[in-house]
């Protein structure tokens, strides 16, 4: 300690700081730094200085002791013996090789998948033009198995209106048992069930008749179930609206609300309308002139929802208004056609909810004019005039209430043409949605839809728009039916399973899961005496497939660490990727999870502005949209992390091909060295049979996990062969594979009737016993070989002596642990095992071996390093602790050496008590080596840190520090060594997040109510009341369109339910909502999709030769830094007497602002390449022979309605719906 002179003196410094700072020398010259030894103005010194010599003294001694400590309690040298003892053998791994390899094992299970929907789909086209419909006997006597009405344990999943209660026996109740495969849910594989729309009535012909000839699909239904048991749900969407669904079970109720109608409808959902139209370029005409006002206006803003909710990521469109003038909803959007994405539709739907109130008059040819001018420009960059059936389907969709002139000349010009003399031939498809019921010039607005291949609807009620904007998908595909040869399977962008609840499931990520779709059509018109003159869909055929079985396909084990795999759609948007989170921290599903775009996930060092991706990455994601196989070599990437909270500098190749017959294209990346290379073994299995050693001896004990997420060997049926852990499941296959009638099969294995030449489509496929299963063979050799190099070192624990017993006793370390590329982690007790609160220990919080952030460090460390070193870590502040007290987490990577070559084979760590550490360190530092030259860690003068390579902090004298960065209290130390190059600074951006909004609260003068005001209140909630009554009379298609907009978004089919679940919720009582009117309920939270900046720091060890005496730059605390030897670990030593700039950094994540406002700022991702979808169908020469464009619609109301209900329904829509 110092003297009590010079306390006298620290503390006079301290008070007359300030007026010392224009006086540096002064203040060195009376108490330097470092106890009146004054530093050096220059940043390099010849040679070190006392305190330098005296700081690297302490990292040495802390370092050397805590090397030996993690050399003997992790036996790190004993285990890289053995794998030479073992004959390990380092081979070479040829990215071209492999990228083919895994591609074909996905081309060949997503063909699987495309054939069992083809046998769907000539199964029903078969079972349509041989059934016989019995009108009498249906109505009387037929029953079905119900998704909503079948009752399960006396529940059906939605109740009877009473009206419909005598109807009750044709929903035959259901037995259903949960099911694992299906995740599960209570399901009947034995039969198919029926979901029917509550605007689909299935008691009229048509429709009865669907679901009867439909029931015979249920024997393909099963046979594909029998021949691959890897299938998920498997379904046909009938074009009259209904879904039948195999396994049978009770439907999902996902409405908010009980009392509004089921609105699901399998016609828009995205397998079925792209299976039908293909991709679309669509410029939307809403009248927006005087005469729109009131419920037209309602009706033409409802009519634009509709339409959009049939849009999927193939397809590209805007919206203009139209009156004098033609304005883009979207401003920002002008002159461009952005893509259907479930965030850009939510936008233009916002708008639209937001538009002011019509005015003016209409001028349709200056609409036309620049909807023709937009499609034309896309017309010729995607080449839509080629000479072939397969060209682009574009439409203009008009939305008005009339039209005042003819618009022939524009026709004329742009769609009729010959191309001469400013013509031109576009073939544009018009289709015109007549608003009202008094309405005038019906013909002109017919023959604008009927001389241009489209379609006239005439919409005079909210519950006539659901059918009526879904007419245009069966005018699209009436070129796909009348070719009649060819059924192109469609594939689907990603979207949620609905069976996933992210409140009950124990799954670490959303069920993601992409669809095929086949079309089966109505071929009766060609039947000379059909009464059916038009070529229409009967259907589409489907299933979905889990994305997570391409994952498992593509051999993870041989990328290696910090490898991985990816699938990138037609539109550049990731299916599979390690950072696509489809689910935000905030607990909610992203709203664009499944377009974001491959720039978005990879983080190139060249992109180094927001949003600005470079050409690299632009070349990678261009050529895989174009369907190439390439490979990409030493591409330099931010490589980021532990939850991007860490980041490295990294080299990487990248190898893609294409799966064929889909729109995809799988790759795979790779570390540029260490990635090269890794571990084969042989036989293993068999060598040690062979041997008489019992492979199941190397898996004894619980303290042990393989990774959760690989195919090691499984059963094809789950149902009757449930594990609690992956564990015990492979237990039972090491029993087996001893045996002599042990035999290893793949999940795909080729039968004989796959190679029949004669018929390309195998509908009676080998079907499994119920006891089949499969193997990934290598992966299991592997695993074997890693458990008999670890298991000889995680026997019995004994210390070698009483000196290790005191060093490991010393640290506290109490556990140690080992991880392999197999997926093979082991954990043992030092000291015993210890029972905690939670009964959870290590392995139940690491189990995924190569992708734990532990692992991943240690190979990184090892390939900056080149040395024995290990990487020491302490939790994040932010994470939940695993222990009663914070541990620190060493680890270690071992390279075994073959032939020259090293290849990745584990890590090895163990864990030890913080506290000790931290004690351990503060003897060390409070040893003067330098006689008085500095002070010692544990006096107030100096502030002794010890970070790791990432600066985040695992010693600090406040202990409260520990696991926070060092910028946020050391930023002006933390800055200058950015700026000597010690730390690099990286920027990595994440453009997934979910940012929360403030809700817009009215002011508090509102709740002093005016009379009047009072009275207004009342009358608009009577009329309210009474508007509410009567639209729950009229049966709306898509439930009460006043009610909520902003429902969760329905991205795909699945046909699953809570069995047993309640039938209903009780309504909500009529007080509620006269209580409503005067007190607001508390907003619910809103988020929006947002980008943020995190800056990131990676240690630049080859810096710190030659930083030999204290670190002075301007304005900043003289600060001494040295690396603790043999870890990541850097001492620094500040100078906290010395005054200190105001500087805090941070790496938390930052909200990003643009210029522009959201969406503007994502405009140039619009005018990224994209690829068409193939085998689009979409003219044909006898299309007008078999097609008609619509007629007047039906009268929705009734001589019922009163004029008063009419007033009523102007006077809310004036009032509510502006």
């Amino acid at each position: 300690m110092f003297g009590l002179c010079e306390k006298l003196m620290t503390h006079f410094a301290v008070i007359l700081t300030a007026f010392f700072l224009s006086q540096p020398l002064l203040l060195l010259l009376i108490c330097g730094p470092h106890g009146g030894i004054s530093p050096t103005s220059s940043p390099m010194l010849a040679e070190a200085s006392a305190a330098d010599e005296a700081v690297g003294k302490w990292a040495t001694e802390f370092g050397d002791e805590l090397f030996l400590l993690a050399q003997k309690i992790t036996k790190s040298q004993e285990i890289k013996e053995k794998y030479k003892e073992y004959n390990a053998r380092v081979e070479l791994k040829n990215g071209t090789e492999l990228i083919k390899s895994i591609t074909a094992n996905v081309a060949k299970m997503l063909a699987r998948k495309v054939n069992a929907v083809r046998c769907i789909q000539r199964q029903a086209e078969e079972e349509y033009e041989t059934f016989k419909f019995n009108r009498s006997y249906a109505l009387q006597n037929y029953s079905y198995y119900s998704s909503k009405y079948s009752t399960f344990n006396g529940n059906s999943s939605e109740t009877l209106e009473p009206n419909e209660a005598e109807f009750a026996w044709m929903y035959t109740p259901m037995e259903l048992n949960p099911d694992s495969h299906f995740y599960n849910t209570p399901v009947d594989t034995e039969h198919s069930s029926v979901h029917v729309p509550s605007n689909v009535w299935d008691r009229s012909d048509r429709v009865l008749k669907t679901i009867m000839w439909s029931e015979q699909l249920d024997e393909v239904f099963k046979r594909n179930y029998k021949s691959d048991p890897a299938l998920s749900w498997q379904y046909f969407g009938s074009d009259t609206g209904i879904l039948r669904h195999y396994p049978a079970s009770q439907w999902t109720d996902i409405r908010p609300n009980r009392m509004d109608a089921d609105t699901y409808d399998c016609r828009k959902r995205s397998w079925y309308i792209e299976t039908a139209t293909c991709s679309k370029d669509i410029v939307i005409l809403l009248d927006h002139s005087g005469s729109m006002t009131g419920f037209r206006h309602h009706v033409g803003k409802f009519t634009i929802r509709s339409i959009l909710d049939t849009f999927s990521n193939n397809d590209f469109f805007t919206i203009f208004r139209y009156s004098a003038e033609v304005e883009d909803i979207i401003p920002c959007f002008n002159g461009a056609l952005v893509q259907a994405t479930p965030e850009n539709i939510e936008i233009f739907n916002e708008a639209i909810a937001n538009l002011p109130d019509p005015e003016g008059y209409a001028n349709l040819t200056l609409a036309y004019e620049k909807a023709f001018q937009l499609l034309h420009s896309y017309f010729d960059s995607r080449h839509c005039n080629a000479n072939s059936t397969s060209s682009c389907n574009q439409a203009i969709m008009l939305v008005t209430d009339g039209v005042a002139g003819n618009t022939t000349e524009v026709f004329q010009k742009y769609n009729w043409g010959s191309g001469e003399n400013g013509t031109w031939h576009m073939n544009v498809r018009i289709f015109t949605y007549l608003l009202g019921k008094e309405v005038t010039k019906v013909r002109e607005i017919q023959w604008m839809a009927c001389l241009n291949r489209g379609y006239y609807s005439h919409v005079q009620t909210l519950d006539e728009v659901h059918e009526e904007v879904l007419k245009y998908v069966d005018v699209i595909a009436t070129p796909l039916v009348l070719q009649n040869t060819a059924h192109p399977p469609t594939w689907t962008h990603a979207f949620t399973d609905k069976t996933y609840d992210p409140k009950t499931s124990d799954e670490r990520r959303p069920r993601l899961m992409i669809a095929v779709g086949v079309p089966a059509f109505d071929r009766s018109y060609l039947n000379e005496n059909s009464t059916n003159t038009r070529a229409r869909m009967l259907g589409v055929a489907g299933t979905d497939v889990p994305v997570e079985d391409i994952d498992k396909l593509t051999l993870p084990y041989k990328l290696g660490v910090n490898g991985y795999s990816f699938v990138v759609s037609n539109n550049g948007y990731v299916l599979l990727h390690p950072d696509l989170r489809p689910m935000g921290t905030n607990g909610k599903m992203n709203p664009n999870y499944n377009s974001i775009d491959f720039t978005e996930v990879e983080h190139l060092f060249e992109d180094e502005n927001p949003r600005e991706p470079g050409d690299t990455i632009l070349n990678i994601r261009n050529a895989m949209v174009r369907n190439q196989t390439k490979q990409f070599k030493d591409v330099s990437v931010k490589f980021h992390y532990d939850t991007m909270r860490r980041v490295s500098e990294e080299k990487q190749d990248y190898f893609f091909a294409p799966l064929p017959d889909t729109p995809f294209t799988l790759g795979i990346v790779m570390p540029s060295e260490y990635g090269k290379t890794w571990i084969k073994v042989g036989e293993e299995v068999s060598k040690n049979t062979h041997m008489k050693i019992n492979i199941s001896d190397f898996f004894i004990g619980e303290n042990w996990k393989v990774h959760p997420d690989w195919v090691y060997c499984k059963y094809h049926y789950l149902e009757g062969h449930e594990f609690k852990t992956p564990e015990a499941e492979l237990r039972e296959f090491l029993g087996k594979m001893v045996k002599k009638d042990w035999k290893w099969s793949e999940q795909y294995a080729e039968d004989e009737s796959d190679r029949d030449i004669n018929d390309d489509l195998n509908c009676g496929r080998q079907t499994l016993g119920d006891d089949a299963y499969y193997c990934n063979t290598e992966l299991v050799h592997l695993l074997v070989f890693d458990a008999k190099v670890t298991n000889s070192s995680y026997g019995e624990w004994k210390f070698e002596n009483e000196e290790e017993r005191q060093l490991i006793k010393r640290f506290g370390a109490d556990l140690r642990f080992v991880a392999t590329m197999s997926g093979l982690t082991r954990w043992q007790f030092i000291f015993g095992e210890v029972e905690v609160d939670t009964d959870r220990e290590f392995g139940d919080y690491h189990t995924k071996a190569i992708d734990e952030t532990w692992y991943k460090s240690a190979i990184l460390q090892h390939h900056e390093d080149r040395t024995e070193s290990f990487v020491y870590s302490v939790k994040h502040y932010n994470d939940p602790m695993e222990d009663s007290e914070v541990k620190v987490t060493a680890s270690h990577a071992i390279f075994p050496r073959d032939g020259g070559k090293e290849a990745p084979a584990c890590v090895v760590g163990f864990q030890f008590s913080h506290a000790l550490m931290w004690e351990r360190f503060f003897n060390i530092t409070a040893v003067d080596h330098c006689n008085r030259c500095l002070p010692i860690c544990t006096d107030d003068d100096v502030d002794c840190v010890v970070i790791d390579n990432n600066a985040y902090i695992v010693i600090g004298q406040n202990i409260n520090t520990t696991g926070k960065f060092f910028g946020e209290f050391h930023g002006d130390v933390m800055s200058a060594m950015v700026e000597r190059g010690i730390f690099l600074s990286i920027a990595v951006y994440d453009y997934q997040e979910q940012c929360k909004e403030e809700p817009k609260t009215n002011s508090d003068a509102h709740g002093i109510l005016h009379p009047l005001r009072l009275l207004s209140l009342g009358w608009k909630w009577l009329v309210g009341h009474l508007f509410f009554q009567y639209q729950r009379i009229q049966w709306w298609a898509d439930g009460a369109p006043f009610m909520e907009y902003t429902d969760e978004i329905e991205d795909e089919y699945v046909a699953v339910g809570d069995g047993g679940k309640a039938s209903a919720s009780k309504p909500k009582d009529d007080g509620d909502d006269e209580n409503a009117l005067f007190k607001e309920p508390e907003p619910d939270p809103i988020y929006k999709p947002c980008d943020m900046r995190s800056t990131l720091y990676a240690l630049e060890p080859s810096a710190l030769v030659g930083i030999n005496d204290w670190v002075e730059p301007p304005s900043t605390r003289p600060f001494l830094v040295k690396k603790i030897p043999n870890s990541n670990l850097l001492l620094v030593v500040v100078n906290v007497l010395m005054p200190s700039r105001s500087v805090r950094l941070t790496t938390e994540p930052q909200r990003l602002e643009y210029p522009t406002e959201f969406p503007c700022y994502k405009l140039n991702m619009s005018f990224y390449e994209r690829r068409r979808i193939e085998e689009c169908y979409t003219e044909h020469e006898n299309e007008e022979l078999y097609t008609y464009c619509g007629n007047a619609s039906r009268l929705g109301l009734t001589l019922q309605l009163l004029p008063l209900t009419m007033i009523l329904m102007f006077y809310l829509t004036r009032c509510f719906m502006r």
